[in-house]
């Protein structure tokens, strides 16, 4: 989706909802990652760490992807996307934080 230069739609996007969407779809990454992190068996160092881990990642992603757009024709680099991506990571990080630390730290089946 970043390669894309324009979209176009049927009705009218509020401003400032792009930012929303950013934040969502780092807030999915940072959870998908930590669970990929912490259910790999291969680094134990990473498994530790990773919900840290994640959070980093998801982070330099966000870098990375707003450098690409620099390439792109017709779109920009917006420091404030980049922003909005560490935000969806930070809540994410933040929520699972909340809930292991409300479960005493342990790791529940089935938790995200």
């Amino acid at each position: 989706m970043s390669s894309k230069s324009t979209f176009y739609f049927r009705f009218r996007v509020p401003p400032g909802s792009d930012k929303i969407a950013h934040a969502f779809i780092y807030f999915v990454l940072c959870w998908l990652t930590r669970r990929a992190f912490f259910h790999q068996k291969t680094f134990p160092l990473l498994r530790d760490y990773a919900l840290m881990g994640a959070f980093v990642f998801s982070a330099v992603y966000g870098v990375l992807d707003e450098y690409h757009q620099s390439f792109v024709p017709g779109r920009s680099v917006d420091f404030h996307d980049f922003l909005a991506d560490c935000g969806g990571a930070l809540l994410y990080s933040a929520l699972f934080w909340l809930l292991q630390r409300r479960n005493g730290g342990k790791e529940q089946a089935g938790q995200g």
